[in-house]
C-alpha cells in the first residue's frame, strides 16, 4: 500500500513537466512560423521592386483587396464643373435674323472703337506723347494727365466769325489767360457732318468734367472747329451746333453755377493748312476753356 502511493506521487510531476514543455515548444513554433512569414513578405517585396514580374495580373492579396472595396461609392474631389456647366457654356441657338442683327451691332461698336482709338492717337501726336501698345484706358488716363500738367495761359487770337445764332453771353468779352483748356479732336466726339455725340465721347468728356468742378461759379468757353472742304457758311453753322451739344453735355452734368461761352468757328483760325487728310482731321477740334 505505502509503495502505490509513492509511484503515484513520483507520476504527477512527470506529466506537468511534459505539458509545460510541449506549450512551449507550440509557442515557439507559432514565433518561427510568424517571423518566417514577415521575412518571406519583406524578401518578397525587395524582389518584386528589383525582379518585376512580366505578367500584368495584380498579385492575389490586391485582387482581394479589390474585391472587398467595389461596393463602395466613390466620391470625385475637386471637381471642376457641375452638372449645370455645360449648358450654361453651351452656345445659344439663334435665328438668321437674331445672328444678323447681332452681327451688325458688332461691326458698329468695332468701326466705333477704331474711330475712337484713331482719335486718341491724334490727340497723343498733338500733346507730344505715345503708348500705342496701352488700353485705351490707361491711354485717356495718360492724355489727361499731360493735359493738366501742360496747362498754360494761352492768348486767344481773335473772336471774329462768330455765329450769329450764339447765345447772349457769346458775347462776352474773352479774358487774355485761360485757367483751364483742353483741345479734344472733333472726330472723338463726333461723326463726320454730324453734332450728335457719340456714345463713346462720355470717356473724353467725364474726365474733363472731373476737372471743371475745380473751377466752381466760373465761365467755361467751348470753341469749335472744323476743315476747310466744305463752304464757310455750312462749316460755322456745324461747328456751332457741335458747341451747343457740349454745352447740353456739360450743363447737365455740372449744374447752374456755370455761365458758358459757345462759339463756332468754323474754318477760321486753323492750326495747319487744310492740304491732306491729317492736316484736316487735325483742324477738326474742340477747345473746352475756363476763361474766368
Amino acid at each position: 500500500m505505502i509503495q502505490s502511493a509513492n509511484s503515484e506521487a513520483q507520476t504527477a510531476p512527470k506529466e506537468s513537466k511534459g505539458r509545460l514543455s510541449w506549450l512551449v515548444t507550440l509557442v515557439f513554433r507559432l514565433l518561427l512560423l510568424g517571423v518566417g512569414s514577415g521575412l518571406a513578405i519583406i524578401l518578397g517585396i525587395i524582389l518584386a521592386n528589383f525582379y518585376p514580374s512580366a505578367s500584368a495580373n495584380k498579385p492575389l492579396l490586391l485582387q482581394v483587396t479589390d474585391s472587398w472595396g467595389k461596393g463602395v461609392p466613390v466620391i470625385a474631389r475637386n471637381s471642376g464643373s457641375t452638372p449645370g456647366t455645360d449648358t450654361a457654356n453651351s452656345p445659344l441657338q439663334l435665328t438668321v435674323e437674331q445672328k444678323q442683327q447681332a452681327q451688325a451691332e458688332l461691326t458698329k461698336l468695332q468701326d466705333q472703337q477704331q474711330t475712337l482709338q484713331d482719335a486718341v492717337t491724334t490727340l497723343e501726336t498733338q500733346v507730344g506723347i505715345s503708348n500705342p501698345t496701352e488700353t485705351l484706358e490707361i491711354r485717356l488716363q495718360s492724355l489727361s494727365q499731360q493735359i493738366q500738367a501742360g496747362v498754360a495761359p494761352s492768348t486767344e487770337a481773335s473772336a471774329a466769325n462768330v455765329s450769329t445764332n450764339q447765345t447772349t453771353n457769346s458775347s462776352e468779352s474773352v479774358l487774355s489767360a485761360d485757367k483751364l483748356k483742353v483741345t479734344l479732336p472733333s472726330d472723338a466726339l463726333f461723326e463726320l457732318d454730324n453734332s450728335i455725340l457719340r456714345p463713346e465721347a462720355g470717356l473724353l468728356l467725364d474726365k474733363i468734367i472731373a476737372d471743371l468742378r475745380d473751377y466752381p461759379s466760373t465761365t467755361i468757353r467751348i470753341a469749335a472747329y472744323t476743315d476747310g472742304t466744305k463752304e464757310a457758311a455750312d462749316n460755322r453753322e456745324l461747328s456751332f451746333r457741335r458747341a451747343k451739344s457740349l454745352e447740353q453735355y456739360l450743363a447737365n452734368a455740372l449744374g447752374d453755377e456755370y455761365r458758358w461761352l459757345v462759339v463756332g468757328y468754323g474754318e477760321t483760325l486753323p492750326l495747319v493748312a487744310n492740304d491732306n487728310a491729317a492736316n484736316q482731321q487735325r483742324n477738326r477740334r474742340i477747345e473746352i476753356a475756363v476763361v474766368d
